[in-house]
This record gives structure tokens, C-alpha cells and sequence, in this order.
């Protein structure tokens, strides 16, 4: 009898146990910055085969990867392609992204990951056919690394700039759109947005450190992505580097698209 209760008691503690397992919280990785920031971090930094290009020719690269407990990548891979002469590239921007790894039950685990990029030299062509491409005055290599520095560790003169031909307060200036849901409900105040400056000077990985709401968090990350920069320099050598800026919403102040003031 002693042994049958005790098959019965090791019985439930398996089946309590499976059941435990069964329903564990099993969440990806996920990006730092929000899937549309990434999505146009892409768009910027893809560079489209010229052959490819001109053939019309569209597919993915899928690059395979493996994401530590701390959210650090390594083991890059390509897992597919439609050309191989995009796979440097999409090697390159995929290496760029800073991810949060992934968690079971609320704790962080190791995971192995696949990021897609599409290629569409008709979607390229319309993209470039809105923007505009604007050639960063580079002098020095790039450091390969991948490693960021923070800027504590930068020399004053080495630090990361703005490169757009006006300081930055002058092109939030002319180009901050008062989001309407804002000015209907006279909202006010100050984003802060963390960011990589990357070594070609684009901006890649933006986070919002601190929120206003009502389209403003938006706005302000769009004004950013439209900047460009003279990277940091290290030992002689273009470094990826943590930046941090702030972009006020104050209703007070002249709308620069429309001369009203708000």
C-alpha cells in the first residue's frame, strides 16, 4: 500500500512538473528599436547589386545568427540568398543591429535567430526616388570591429558631429512638423532619443530614452533619421558610437511649416 501511494505521489510531481514546462513563456529576441525604425535603417543602408539591379532581379538574404543571454550576436551566417553578391552587405547591416535577447519565463536565454531582407529593385528605385542620398565627407577607415563606444570614451575632438550643413537646433528648427494630434491637445515637451551614429554616418538603433506622446515620439525619431554625421574617431579609424539627443515640442514656439505659431 506504502509503495502504491508513493507511485502515486512520484506520478503527480512528473505530471505537475511536465505541466509546469509545457506552459513556460517562451518570448523572442526582439530589436532595440522598433521594427519601422530598423525597417528604414535597412532601406538606408541597403546597396543593391548593380547587376542585379539592372536585371530587375529580387529575392532575400536571409542571415542566420546566434543571440547570447545579454543580447550580443555572433556566428553570422548566411542561410540564403538571391545573389551572392549581396551578401557582404546584408552581412554588414544585420551585424548593425542591437537586439534584446530573448526570455523564458521573464529570464533571458540564449537563442539562435534568422533575419530576412527583401530585395525589390523596383521598391529600391522608388525609395531613392523620394529620398535624397547625401555623401558624408569621409577621410579615414572604418574601423571593422562593430564595436560602439561610449562617448566618455571619445577625446572631445574625436566625438561624432553633425553633418548636415547646419548645427542641429537650426534643422529641428526648419524641419519639425507639430504632430496635429499634439497641437489639438497642447502637448508639450522634450523626447530623448538614444542612437548609434554609424562609421558611414548614418543613424541606426534609435530608442526612445524619454516619451512625450501624441505623434511627437514619431516625429521626432523621423527628424533624426533624416540626419547625417562625421563619425567618432578612434585610433585614427571611424568607430560606431553611442549619441543621445534631445528634440523639444513646446507649443509656444513658431511652426516652421506653416508660419503659425502654437
Amino acid at each position: 500500500m506504502n509503495i502504491l501511494r508513493l507511485k502515486h505521489y512520484l506520478l503527480g510531481i512528473a505530471l505537475t512538473l511536465y505541466a509546469v514546462s509545457s506552459f513556460a513563456q517562451i518570448n523572442p529576441a526582439t530589436t532595440k528599436a522598433s521594427h519601422q525604425e530598423t525597417e528604414v535603417f535597412i532601406q538606408q543602408s541597403l546597396v543593391y547589386p548593380e547587376s542585379d539591379l539592372q536585371a530587375g532581379n529580387k529575392g532575400k538574404v536571409v542571415v542566420s545568427f546566434h543571440l547570447d543571454d545579454h543580447g550580443n550576436g555572433s556566428d553570422y551566417q548566411i542561410k540564403e540568398t538571391f545573389s551572392e553578391a549581396a551578401n557582404d552587405n546584408a552581412l554588414d547591416m544585420v551585424k548593425k543591429i542591437l537586439w534584446n535577447p530573448a526570455t523564458k519565463n521573464m529570464l533571458p536565454i540564449e537563442s539562435d535567430m534568422d533575419y530576412e531582407i527583401e530585395y525589390s529593385a523596383k521598391a529600391y528605385k522608388r525609395y531613392w526616388k523620394k529620398h535624397e542620398r547625401v555623401a558624408v565627407p569621409l577621410t579615414l577607415e572604418a574601423d571593422n570591429s562593430y564595436q560602439i563606444y561610449e562617448i566618455r570614451q571619445l577625446e572631445e575632438t574625436a566625438k561624432p558631429y553633425f553633418a548636415d550643413g547646419s548645427n542641429m537646433a537650426q534643422y529641428i528648427l526648419n524641419n519639425l512638423e507639430y504632430p496635429e494630434s499634439a497641437k489639438m491637445s497642447e502637448v508639450s515637451g522634450t523626447v530623448r532619443l538614444n542612437f548609434v551614429v554609424e562609421t558611414d554616418g548614418n543613424v541606426s538603433n534609435i530608442t526612445i530614452d524619454k516619451s512625450v506622446g501624441a505623434g511627437c515620439d514619431n516625429e521626432a525619431i523621423r527628424l533624426l533619421q533624416d540626419t547625417h554625421w562625421i563619425p567618432a574617431v578612434k585610433d585614427e579609424k571611424y568607430v560606431r558610437s553611442h549619441n543621445f539627443q534631445d528634440i523639444t515640442f513646446n507649443i509656444g514656439n513658431r511652426n516652421y511649416q506653416d508660419g503659425n505659431a502654437y
